[in-house]
């Protein structure tokens, strides 16, 4: 294992909450995945986003306003189709379409951050806590400042339900986003995270606001979450399946489609330093390139353990014993 210390951020914390297997799988054994083109299309959307809120590209925002779709910009749709078609997805009958719509909802929804002032777009922050002791990483699509001490965070969403239940109650997400905020300005009143789904037109906002005695108990499950991230063994990974939750199990198969990306066999090449830990992975040894120190080494992944009988894709393969975590 590595000694560098692992940083928490809102995804490695909700995934290690939902399955510990799938967080073993994607954060210690790196297992790449195959292209999803929601995902995809969410990475474009927040593409054209960024570079709208530039000053330079403003007046591409007003065209599609004006036009109600990506036709206002021709600049914007060729843009879109370039990375559509890069990503392999432009023909797949619905991803135009869905980027196009999803576009004009988030250009609808207080873009530019009306009555306030633009502080950051797409910005990382990192931070460091001593009592409790964690370190907590992430990126903040979008962040206003308005007068009389209010910020406000927007988090775009390209995924087809909203927040429910305890989602919406408790989110990683907006926590750490609010920590965040209040870090960097100290004296804000009032701290206001917005999650705007894309693909629900009338109604695309949800709103929450984390009260100080939720940021204080969350802190000391950071710190919790911190030890246990940098102490994680092929153990620990075995004790929280997803299978074994019914609040979470369907993130094992659902529909007629949908398969864990780690549930099957798979064959894919590793990047490793010198210490033997993987770096990056791929599913193909030319998109890999090793620096003198590395070495690229072809890897089987046996599929998921909590589904010992389940009907594999591929052949049955087990990790090599000279790379064992």
């Amino acid at each position: 294992m590595s000694n560098l210390e692992k940083i928490l951020s809102a995804s490695r914390i909700k995934t290690l909450e939902t399955c510990s297997w799938s967080y073993w799988c994607n954060y210690h054994l790196k297992v790449p995945q195959r292209s999803n083109s929601g995902a995809m299309r969410g990475t474009v959307c927040h593409l054209v986003f960024e570079l709208l809120l530039k000053k330079r590209h403003l007046h591409h925002y007003k065209k599609i306003l004006k036009y109600n779709g990506l036709e206002g910009s021709p600049a914007v749709d060729r843009l879109i189709k370039k990375h559509l078609k890069k990503d392999g997805i432009l023909d797949d009958g619905e991803s135009y379409e869905l980027c196009d719509a999803m576009i004009v909802v988030g250009l609808q929804n207080d873009f530019i951050g009306e009555g306030g002032k633009m502080e950051g777009v797409e910005e990382r922050f990192l931070l460091e806590n001593e009592e409790p002791e964690y370190k907590v990483m992430g990126f903040i699509d979008k962040l206003i400042k308005y007068t009389k001490g209010k910020v406000k965070i927007v988090d775009y969403k390209s995924s087809k339900y909203k927040f429910r239940g305890e989602e919406l109650d408790s989110n990683i997400q907006a926590m750490v986003y609010t920590l965040a905020a209040k870090r960097k300005y100290p004296k804000a009143k009032e701290v206001l995270v917005e999650f705007l789904f894309l693909r629900f037109p009338r109604r695309p906002a949800q709103q929450i606001h984390v009260t100080e005695e939720q940021l204080r108990g969350f802190e000391y499950y950071m710190e919790h979450v911190f030890k246990v991230i940098n102490s994680f063994t092929e153990q620990d990974a075995k004790t929280n399946f997803a299978e074994s939750n019914p609040k979470v199990r369907w993130m094992c198969k659902a529909g007629k489609t949908w398969r864990c990306p780690y549930l099957d066999p798979v064959d894919y090449y590793a990047l490793l330093n010198e210490e033997g830990n993987v770096i990056k992975s791929a599913f193909k040894k030319s998109d890999l390139s090793a620096k003198p120190n590395e070495k690229i080494k072809k890897m089987k992944y046996e599929g998921c353990p909590a589904h010992p009988s389940e009907p594999k894709l591929g052949a049955t393969a087990v990790i090599e014993d000279d790379f064992d975590f």
